[in-house]
């Protein structure tokens, strides 16, 4: 528990904060990149089933 007290309160300084936001802003990148290039993945593998497979 001590390292879930000291993680809260480096979360409340303006550091923690800024650290967090940074966090969450390249999570929200990574996830969005994943989403993108598995559709980009799924069209590009019904185009090839459509002309290879017709």
């Amino acid at each position: 528990m001590g390292y879930v007290h000291s993680l809260l309160r480096y979360l409340k300084t303006s550091k923690g904060k800024h650290d967090m936001i940074d966090y969450l802003r390249a999570m929200i990148i990574i996830v969005a990149t994943m989403v993108v290039l598995r559709n980009a993945i799924d069209i590009a593998a019904n185009w090839v089933r459509y002309f290879l497979f017709r």
